[in-house]
């Protein structure tokens, strides 16, 4: 997918994430977040276990670090230093904290999966052409060192060695090291045979957008402005502190329904196309 659509499919559950203080816009950006990692091409368990295991911790940890709240919903034995009265505000903006990390996590996520890093590298050659050049060649190299490391290390094992042994791994750093060496080598005269550096800079033929890309920039578009509307008109809006406010309000309930059912739609038409 071509970075624009992924950007603005993405950008909406993010920016409601760091903005919103609603638990159902915060909600509807973390199930929506969710929705779009797992339409992505794999791998996401890896993205997924972590956002979803960083808010966990975050709503965990909250009302021990936290001494907030009227409510009380439980009282601990005394503890120095460690707050053991929980109140259920205390809880509630846990799970608000807990979500939106979880949410930011998991739209970052789906980024990195939907974007094509072709693309996107090539986007960013037009306004930063050094960087984009630098991170071309290490998301090309670290799988070429990560292949050139499994084939030494199957060829050390080969011969009997112990790869346990500190010494010995350590001794396999050498030929890595000059293999790595000889491929820049490589690729630097491959740069230079196609006149990198020249005073006239070519590009490849881009394709162009796909019908499923306009109706995803589409889509996108319209949930970022729905967010920005709601953020501009107080729409995501909530007190945790010192008691919970209302979060069963109209605006609320409808704004974080629309952002849900526009990217739950998204979701369906990213994996349509396959």
């Amino acid at each position: 997918m071509k970075p624009l659509p992924a950007a603005l499919l993405t950008g909406p559950p993010l920016l409601a994430a760091i903005a919103a203080w609603s638990p159902l816009w915060l909600a509807a950006a973390t199930v929506g977040a969710a929705l779009l990692l797992a339409a992505a091409p794999p791998p996401r368990r890896l993205y997924a276990v972590t956002a979803i295991g960083s808010g966990l911790v975050v709503f965990a940890i909250n009302p021990f670090v936290s001494v907030q709240g009227l409510t009380l919903l439980w009282q601990g034995p005394h503890i120095p230093i460690l707050d053991t009265q929980v109140t259920v505000e205390e809880v509630a903006y846990g799970a608000g904290a807990g979500m939106r990390v979880a949410a930011s996590a998991l739209a970052v996520a789906a980024f990195v999966r939907l974007a094509d890093p072709d693309l996107l590298l090539r986007a960013l050659a037009r306004v930063a052409p050094r960087s984009a050049m630098i991170a071309a060649l290490a998301t090309r190299m670290l799988p070429a060192l990560e292949r050139d490391a499994a084939g030494i290390v199957t060829a050390a094992r080969t011969r009997a060695a112990r790869m346990s042994s500190p010494r010995t791994a350590a001794g396999l750093l050498g030929p890595l090291l000059a293999s790595s060496l000889e491929r820049s080598l490589g690729v630097a005269e491959a740069m230079e045979a196609r006149g990198y550096g020249g005073p006239r800079r070519t590009r490849a033929p881009e394709r162009g957008m796909r019908r499923e890309e306009w109706i995803l920039t589409a889509a996108g578009a319209a949930a970022l402005g729905l967010v920005a509307a709601a953020l501009v008109l107080g729409t995501t809006d909530f007190r945790y502190y010192d008691t919970l406010g209302d979060p069963w309000r109209p605006a609320a309930m409808a704004g974080a329904a629309a952002l849900a059912a526009l990217l739950t739609g998204a979701a369906t038409v990213v994996r349509w196309p396959r």
